[in-house]
């Protein structure tokens, strides 16, 4: 598993964030699931099948499968991350909603079959009596990539559209998946808990000050990071040198202090900036040294060599004179 789906599989495992999630994205900031609403389900779908007498099954692993209840009612959100694009993620999502259906029926069928109460007809021919029902499945997408998400977002998004009758289109034309880019979204105010800070941080990884200022206004959820947090931010920002210094911001409450781990990684760098132009000036100079010394040489000036390899002040006489300064 790489880092970026481990990172974020941590940080969602935190329902608080969870419900938050939902929603901000969903009910755009009302607080409608709580968190004790979620209850974690197995990420891993099977997709069971016979062949020649033997049962078969096809693992499928989510990052997150989560059993939502609002008032009376329920559903299965299935949440996946994404760093880059996926360009057929409409494709499986339809697989992996299938497979939840199609998981759901069989065990409504094995219900019915155990408790012989198939009528002939209909209901034995469906494996289900009319009034059963089943859970709804919703992905949400987390997508942490800087750039938009160009890719395609629901089924008819991969067809030819442009080529069908409109008649035809109304039949294949679905909602688009939910895609929330972390990097790009407007409303962090809509959330509630640090996913708003993660989010905040993320869209403004690209102008260090604007970052620097961002992480000041809302010191106090940063100077105290949860690791989880600390972790998901680091590996999703690429900031290298925050994850060295992850060690020394730790505090003493067993949190992480951002602020501090950003001003230390400013000072470092520029300590180095600083010492990169230092060299760069000891190399400019010795450079324009070898030059002159070259150009003096082939005036037959020898003589002024020496003096001009100790003392400043006719060097960068001799630099004027020769068009170097």
């Amino acid at each position: 598993m790489k880092e970026e789906n481990a990172t974020s599989i941590e940080y969602f495992r935190d329902f608080r964030r969870v419900a938050d999630l939902i929603n901000g994205v969903i009910f755009h900031g009302k607080s409608v699931v709580r968190e004790c609403d979620l209850q974690e389900q197995n990420p891993v779908l099977h997709n069971i099948f016979k062949k020649d007498n033997k049962v078969s099954a096809v693992e499928n692993t989510l990052d997150l499968s989560v059993m939502v209840t609002v008032n009376k009612a329920r559903f299965l959100l299935m949440l996946q991350g994404q760093t880059i694009e996926h360009y057929v993620m409409p494709v499986r999502a339809s697989h992996e909603r299938g497979t939840d259906y199609y998981n759901q029926w069989k065990k409504l069928q094995k219900m019915h079959n155990e408790a012989r109460d198939l009528m002939k007809g209909e209901e034995y021919l469906s494996g289900a009596k009319k009034r059963d029902r089943f859970y709804p499945v919703i992905h949400i997408v987390v997508y942490f990539g800087k750039k938009r998400w160009k890719a395609a977002r629901k089924m008819d998004d991969l067809f030819l559209t442009e080529i069908f009758p409109e008649e035809l289109k109304k039949l294949f034309t679905e909602k688009p998946l939910l895609i929330f880019e972390m990097c790009h979204f407007p409303n962090e105010e809509w959330f509630q808990t640090d996913l708003r800070q993660v989010c905040g941080f993320l869209k403004r990884t690209n102008d260090r000050m604007k970052l620097r200022a961002y992480i000041e206004e809302n010191q106090e959820v940063f100077s105290n990071l949860p690791e989880d947090a600390y972790d998901l931010l680091t590996v999703m920002a690429g900031i290298r040198n925050l994850r060295l210094l992850k060690q020394e911001v730790q505090t003493k409450g067993g949190g992480f202090d951002m602020c501090k781990a950003i001003k230390e990684m400013l000072r470092v760098s520029r300590q180095e900036g600083e010492q990169e132009g230092r060299q760069e000036g000891r190399l400019e100079g010795q450079d324009e040294m070898a030059t002159l010394s070259e150009k003096l040489i082939l005036a037959d000036r020898i003589s002024e060599l020496l003096k001009a390899s100790t003392d400043r002040e006719y060097r960068n006489k001799l630099l004027v004179e020769f068009g170097l300064a």
